[in-house]
């Protein structure tokens, strides 16, 4: 009996592991960052990382209408956000598809290597409120975006990321992100400041 217990459980524990990317990854974001998500948007998010997987590599990215967005943006020494790559397309509008983010965000590495850590989920404020009536904030997996009227050369625009290809002890929809920097020595953009 007890040999049969033991093989069901390596069996689940393998299969789990061979399923690839799960539900419980999407969560396992931190003891604060992040509430608990419905089950629904779990399984969106997940339905997200595999439908966008291929934009790891930044020559698809750019072919699908992404382009590098100013330079890498941190907070501070202790926080970073990545650098940006933006379809003007997809920001040009005020539709939110979570299939569709309005710009991925790469950590760039110090040799060079970018390495897509989230999405930015993002409308301008005069698209999504263009008579300014005080149209309550977008959403997207029920999470409210976040007005910033401090990027350098750019409108107000509402926005929230999405940290699917880094874990952010911050939460999954973090702003800023302790694990993610810029390269010293590289221009980047210090939001801290502005």
């Amino acid at each position: 009996m007890k040999l049969r217990k033991m093989v069901l459980a390596a069996l689940v524990g393998l299969s789990l592991l061979l399923r690839g990317p799960n539900l419980a990854s999407v969560s396992a974001q931190g003891p604060t960052g992040t509430p608990e998500l419905p089950d629904k948007t779990m399984r969106l998010i997940d339905d997200v990382r595999g439908a966008t997987a291929q934009f790891r590599d930044l020559d698809t990215a750019k072919k699908a209408g992404y382009d590098k967005f100013l330079t890498c943006f941190r907070y501070g020494d202790n926080r970073g956000m990545g650098q940006h790559y933006v379809n003007g397309t997809l920001a040009g509008d005020d539709v939110l598809d979570p299939m569709k983010p309005e710009a991925l965000v790469y950590e760039p590495r110090a040799d060079g290597t970018p390495i897509l850590v989230a999405f930015e989920y993002l409308v301008f404020a005069d698209k999504w409120d263009p008579q300014k009536t005080g149209r309550a904030a977008p959403t997207v997996f029920g999470q409210p975006l976040m007005l910033m009227t401090n990027i350098p050369d750019t409108p107000p625009v509402w926005g929230l990321h999405l940290w699917l290809f880094s874990y952010n002890p911050e939460g999954l929809f973090a702003m800023f992100n302790p694990t993610i920097s810029c390269p010293a020595g590289t221009p980047s953009i210090d939001m801290s400041t502005r």
